[in-house]
């Protein structure tokens, strides 16, 4: 398969890591319409890390969020349930 189809097939199947593997072993390319083709899906592809870095970002400060009320939460709870005091 070259190199064209696999990328194409890992952007479709949103398979990062075949993707970095093969903007890694970009090979030589035979003609300008190649090199666009490639900058095309390699454009693409930027656009979907893009969208996964924004997604992931926004999750982790959900996460932060949680864990900033949870333990905010904690210390108040084991005051007010603390009969052993």
């Amino acid at each position: 398969m070259s190199w064209h189809n696999s990328f194409i097939a890992a952007l479709a199947e949103e398979d990062e890591r075949r993707m970095v593997e093969l903007l890694d072993s970009l090979p030589p390319f035979e003609n300008i319409e190649q090199m666009q083709s490639a900058l095309e899906l390699i454009s693409e592809a930027t656009k979907k890390f893009e969208i996964k870095k924004s997604e992931l970002g926004r999750q982790m400060h959900e996460i932060e969020n949680e864990k900033k009320f949870i333990t905010s939460t904690r210390h108040n709870s084991t005051t007010l349930l603390d009969i052993h005091s």
